[in-house]
């Protein structure tokens, strides 16, 4: 069963049994009319429990604040006003009929109901029956409700009032579930609704970054469905609310030291939120942290639910910030309550509310209206009445007998689209209901309690307006809330600085929010060296990428390469053109003594291409010490390849040679087929040529050879910080080449290894060994330091010192030695030749007891071991 029928039955019960209800409920303030429209407002309170048995009177005897009064004189301004004005409702007199509730729903419902059925309450001794006697005229009954201030009791009247099809217009009732167009239909409101006080303290929240707040709310029906709709908001807005206090509309003394407790105890939330109903709430809450040993230093955000309210004047209310309607000031409806005296009112309640008629008068000086914000919405809802009755009657062609026809079949049909549409200049500017929620939209002031001269008082610092709908200020992209931080004076015990509350740590650069256990708390997690920080999230950076220094954003590695200033390149350089010294001064040797028989037996053709080669090794250090290119890569590439083999071939020559003549030896005086220099030079050119043609087609076959750069992470998988070296790819053409040059270095120590029984007055070939396997061993030691090289220099190095060293070795154990030996010689000829008795160390002849004939590579015949007392001969 719906909403509608459980009224209908209890409607139905009542009608049998009938109402029995205190007097004051009966009273009721009435002006004559054509059309009527009906008011239920709350003048008093139940002064007594619930529950008493049926049909004995309930207590109303509390009577409310002035301002309760002022807002039943606002619906009687308005129709007045109304029936002065011609253009609207011409020729109709709108009359009216208003009921007290005294806050009591099932008062505001049989209040509703006599008002729409046109009953008359009966006083049957000590109480009234409601309803009474039905006049039976349908002139009697009203054509639309005007009340209430409360949700609950809201709920009540439109259920009551759909039952007629009569609209009810509420100037006070905020609660969200009051907009299901299903369950009432008939219901509009000329008051922004709790949703927007909800949405102006979660903008505030947002525009201090207040993330962990508490809140205290009070047990009203109006405030706990504000609270629920409030957390739950929250939530989407990831404000944490862990801290939930509720006390009652008047705070007991436990309450209130409960809330102080909890208050007290969390060191995180320096922010609460206060949803209270009345300043009586708002008042008991304050007073009771003000008293709180030690003080709280809290920053308030404070919302009252009906009216706005002179909060307790305090060192701790200021810095906080009061959410209040935006009013107006009604200086017509102002003038009219002063003029009003007992004389001239038929009010029921105006006498007993002004028995002292100047402090009646008193409390309603200096701009009354601006503190209730119900007076506005009181009257706009009795235009929205008068306008669309108006326009129904147009429509419907209403004449004679106008209640006849607003009651007849269809009229409430109009009348209540009339209402959905209805637009006339209201009370705070052009008003019409919006859109889609047949309510009116938010407009709130923010104050800010400020102590001037020792006394504290309100100051406005900010604004909050919802627009004409949703929908439009999403297409406008409107901010609807503004402050104005210069003019807010926050708590001088928090040092006139803006409070922070949220239950998090400080994170410093590099680290993200990671949750802690504490619920809506938050700690500091480290990011990686190579990740930057994202939200709550570590990124990592791509490998060419790096994070700036506070690792918010992935920047591009520069290229670091090889200068010819940095100490290695410098220390490169310095060993290259030693080096190339050496090999200058080798060659000049060469050639000085190139008749010598110690130069002669060496091969000196073969010679000149090995210390040519050496030089290109030297050179080819060069290309690798600059800044890699494709033609800088492509160089170093080509002289490297070239370099070794013209090295490497020449020593394969000649220990091929000696092993080749000495073997041949033995078996015949005959010497070895190509041997000669023509034949020599012939095979090295040869060998050479392969490495040339290998070269151009890995260039041809694989296009990167030369014009690729290697880029290397020094740690790629680690979180260590990198750089990006850039440097020559020595990739697949490179290892092509240098796998011909090890073939040509595995042969030379091959024919080095069998040429080493040769006589042992012929050591030549122990020099060209040893020059090989030391050569061998640098380059398999340059290995694991290429591939283990974390930056370009390392890599420069370990590539340079390879045919650096094999250049050095080659020298010493070749060149220097043989030229030391021909220079600086002991005994010999004025003209450089030995004589019979001569001994020559460290070259190629030994001559004691036995003669030798050494080829230079003219000689046809060598017996080198059978020309035991021979004398040689050149």
């Amino acid at each position: 069963m719906g909403r509608s029928g459980l009224v209908l039955l209890a409607v139905c019960i009542q009608f049998t049994f009938g109402a029995h209800l205190p007097p004051e409920v009966c009273s009721i303030y009435t002006q004559t009319g054509d059309v009527y429209i009906g008011g239920v407002f709350s003048l008093h309170a139940d002064d007594e429990p619930e529950g008493k048995e049926r049909g004995v009177p309930q207590g109303c005897k509390t009577r409310l604040p002035i301002s309760s009064l002022q807002v039943v004189e606002a619906m009687v301004y308005a129709v007045k006003t109304i029936n002065d004005n011609d253009t609207i409702l011409p020729n109709v007199t709108l009359g009216f009929m208003i009921h007290d509730d005294c806050s009591r729903d099932e008062y505001a419902m049989w209040g509703s109901l006599s008002l729409l059925m046109g009953a008359r309450a009966v006083i049957e001794g000590a109480s009234c029956k409601i309803p009474g006697m039905t006049s039976g005229n349908k002139d009697q009954c009203v054509v639309g409700l005007v009340g209430t201030g409360r949700t609950s009791s809201s709920e009540t009247v439109s259920s009551t009032a759909g039952l007629f099809e009569r609209p009810l217009v509420s100037y006070g009732a905020t609660g969200q579930e009051l907009l299901d167009g299903e369950a009432f239909p008939y219901y509009f409101s000329t008051i922004a609704f709790d949703e927007y006080k909800n949405k102006v303290i979660l903008d505030i929240l947002d525009y201090f970054e207040w993330q962990y707040v508490a809140l205290v709310y009070a047990a009203g029906y109006d405030t706990l469905d504000m609270m629920e709709d409030l957390k739950n908001a929250a939530v989407v807005r990831h404000v944490c609310m862990h801290i939930n206090v509720m006390v009652s509309e008047v705070p007991t003394e436990k309450e209130l030291n409960t809330m102080v407790n909890l208050l007290q105890n969390n060191k995180y939330a320096k922010v609460v939120v206060l949803l209270a109903s009345s300043a009586v709430t708002v008042n008991a809450v304050f007073s009771a942290a003000l008293e709180a040993d030690p003080p709280m230093n809290l920053t308030w955000i404070v919302s009252t639910a009906s009216e706005n309210v002179q909060i307790l004047q305090s060192r701790l209310a200021q810095g906080s910030l009061f959410i209040e309607y935006d009013t107006p000031e009604l200086n017509g409806f102002e003038r009219y309550f002063r003029s009003l005296t007992n004389g001239n009112t038929e009010n029921p309640w105006f006498k007993e509310f002004c028995v002292d008629l100047d402090k009646c008068m008193s409390s309603s000086t200096e701009g009354f209206s601006k503190t209730i914000p119900t007076l506005a919405p009181t009257m706009d809802a009795v235009y929205a009445l008068a306008y669309a009755l108006d326009e129904t009657i147009r429509r419907m062609n209403c004449s004679g007998m106008i209640s006849n026809c607003l009651t007849s079949h269809g009229a409430e049909t109009v009348f209540a689209g009339m209402l959905r549409v209805v637009s006339f200049p209201g009370t705070r500017g052009e008003f019409r209901f919006s859109e889609d929620i047949r309510s009116v939209s938010g407009h709130f002031i923010i104050k800010n309690m400020h102590e001037i001269d020792g006394t504290f008082r309100m100051v406005e610092v900010g604004s909050w307006s919802s627009g004409s709908s949703t929908r439009t200020r999403r297409l406008m992209s409107v901010t609807p809330l503004t402050i104005d931080e210069s003019l807010i004076q926050w708590n001088r015990d928090l040092g006139d600085k803006t409070p922070r509350s949220t239950c998090k740590e400080e994170c410093g650069p590099g680290y993200v929010e990671e949750a802690l256990a504490k619920r809506c708390c938050w700690g500091c997690r480290a990011c990686y060296s190579d990740e930057i920080v994202n939200g709550t999230n570590c990124i990592k950076c791509q490998q060419v990428q790096w994070p700036n220094d506070n690792q918010t954003a992935c920047v591009d590695l520069v290229p670091v390469t090889v200068t010819w200033l940095n100490p290695s390149s410098i220390m490169l350089v310095s060993l290259v053109c030693l080096g190339l010294l050496l090999c200058s001064l080798s060659a000049i040797g060469m050639i000085k003594y190139r008749h010598h028989p110690l130069i002669k037996a060496s091969s000196r053709e073969l010679s000149c291409v090995n210390i040519l080669g050496l030089v290109l090794g030297y050179l080819a250090v060069l290309p690798l010490l600059h800044p890699p290119g494709p033609l800088v890569c492509g160089t170093a590439q080509v002289l490297y390849a070239l370099a070794f083999t013209m090295m490497y071939a020449p020593l394969l020559l000649k220990v091929n040679r000696i092993y080749r003549i000495f073997e041949s030896s033995a078996k015949s005086a005959k010497s070895p087929k190509y041997t000669g220099p023509r034949a020599q030079l012939l095979i090295v050119a040869l060998l050479v040529a392969v490495q040339a043609m290998l070269i151009l087609i890995t260039a041809v076959a694989i296009p990167t050879t030369w014009t690729s750069v290697r880029k290397l992470f020094p740690t790629p998988t680690t979180n260590q910080p990198r750089t990006l070296e850039n440097f020559c790819r020595l990739d697949l053409g490179f290892l092509v080449a240098s796998s011909y040059n090890v073939l040509l270095s595995l042969a030379c120590c091959f024919y080095a290894f069998k040429a080493r029984n040769v006589p042992g007055n012929y050591n030549e070939a122990k020099f060209y060994a040893a020059s090989v396997y030391t050569t061998l061993v640098l380059s398999l030691s340059a290995l694991p330091v290429y591939f283990n090289a974390e930056t370009a220099v390392a890599l420069a190095v370990s590539v340079s010192l390879v045919p650096i060293m094999d250049g050095y070795v080659t020298l010493f154990c070749i060149y220097l030695t043989k030229l030391y030996a021909v220079i600086f010689k002991k005994a010999g000829d004025d003209d450089g030749q030995p004589n019979e008795k001569a001994t020559v160390r460290g070259g190629s002849l030994q001559l004691k007891n036995r003669t030798a004939f050494v080829s230079d590579g003219n000689a046809t015949k060598v017996h080198p071991s059978t020309s035991y007392g021979e004398k040689s001969t050149y």
